[in-house]
């Protein structure tokens, strides 16, 4: 790690500094190195978003787009990119669905929905971080229980080899701290969230979910697998 880079950790404002505060701190002493990770599929980081806008903070958002996603997921994309002028870079899997389908096979987020999420999240994400210090989540310890230990300022190591800093805002923030948010502000939303979806990821993967406790449970339904694999 540089010395400035050093000593901008040495500034850190604490785990318990709001939202707006750490993402102010990331782009002034991490400039053109940090990003927001956004799905628009939840609330998280629609709000993160949203603070970037309110702060003119020059913090791109990165969208993986799977190519399996919700229509509505992508509407939510352009509206955001447009109401509040964003700057937003997309990223795709190296292989089309149809390609995937002609080396892998049929149906493979069924048969091996780890190998399909790593091929178009995970192998994605990382391409996309390649150039950055301070990747920007909105993970939530309250999201589920492999979540719980979230902390706010984290350090990892990518598949590349590549160290980065993982700071996640929302970490102690409650799933109705952030939609008191969304209603305050009246931003707009994934309109899934109002018909039973909890969790949004791709279409094949993503249910109505029925139980309150885990935000999650309604994704890869019949399987033990509760991550995609970005952030574990």
């Amino acid at each position: 790690m540089m010395p400035n880079e050093l000593k901008a950790l040495r500034c850190f404002p604490g785990e318990n500094a709001t939202p707006s505060t750490l993402l102010i701190w990331a782009a002034l002493h991490f400039p053109a190195r940090t990003t927001l990770s956004c799905s628009f599929s939840g609330i998280g980081g629609l709000l993160l978003s949203h603070i970037i806008y309110s702060y003119a903070l020059d913090i791109p958002i990165l969208f993986i787009d799977t190519e399996f996603l919700f229509p509505d997921t992508y509407a939510l994309r352009q509206l955001w990119a447009e109401k509040y002028n964003l700057n937003i870079l997309d990223f795709r899997p190296e292989l089309s669905p149809v390609q995937q389908t002609q080396v892998y096979g049929d149906l493979l987020w069924e048969r091996n929905p780890n190998l399909c999420c790593a091929l178009r999240k995970v192998q994605p994400m990382q391409q996309a971080l390649a150039n950055y210090k301070i990747w920007i989540t909105a993970l939530r310890r309250d999201q589920s229980p492999t979540r719980n230990t979230v902390e706010v300022l984290e350090h990892r190591k990518l598949t590349t080899g590549q160290h980065i800093i993982k700071l996640n805002p929302l970490a102690h923030w409650t799933k109705q701290q952030v939609w008191a948010y969304i209603t305050l502000h009246r931003l707009p939303y994934n309109p899934l969230l109002d018909n039973g979806y909890a969790s949004i990821g791709c279409l094949q993967c993503t249910q109505p979910c029925t139980n309150g406790t885990n935000e999650r449970a309604g994704r890869w339904v019949g399987h033990t697998k509760t991550e995609c694999g970005l952030h574990t």
